[in-house]
C-alpha cells in the first residue's frame, strides 16, 4: 500500500498542477452587469473555460475546466470578472 502511495506521489510531482495551488480557494465570476461581451476573456483563458459569443449575453465562467489563472480578471478592461472566496462567497478586494 506504501508503494502505492509512493509512486502516485511522484507520478504526480512530475506533471503540471490542473490549479494555481495558491488561488484554489477563489473562484471567478463574470457580472453580467459589467460584461460588454468583448470576447477579449474568452480570448486568453487557456483551457477553454470561458464561453460565450461577442456582442450577446455575458460570457459565464465554467468552474469545471476554470484553473484559477487569474489570466481573464487581467485582461477585462471592463473589470467586469470578480474573483470570490469560495468559503465566504464575497468579492475579494485586491
Amino acid at each position: 500500500m506504501l508503494k502505492n502511495i509512493l509512486s502516485r506521489l511522484t507520478k504526480n510531482a512530475e506533471e503540471k498542477p490542473k490549479t494555481n495551488p495558491v488561488t484554489a480557494l477563489y473562484q471567478y465570476q463574470i457580472n453580467a452587469e459589467e460584461c460588454r461581451s468583448c470576447d477579449r476573456c474568452r480570448k486568453v483563458c487557456k483551457v477553454g473555460a470561458i464561453s460565450g459569443e461577442r456582442g450577446q449575453a455575458a460570457y459565464v465562467i465554467d468552474e469545471e475546466k476554470c484553473i484559477k489563472c487569474g489570466t481573464c480578471v487581467k485582461w477585462c478592461k471592463y473589470k467586469a470578472i470578480q474573483r470570490l472566496d469560495i468559503n465566504k462567497d464575497r468579492p475579494l478586494t485586491d
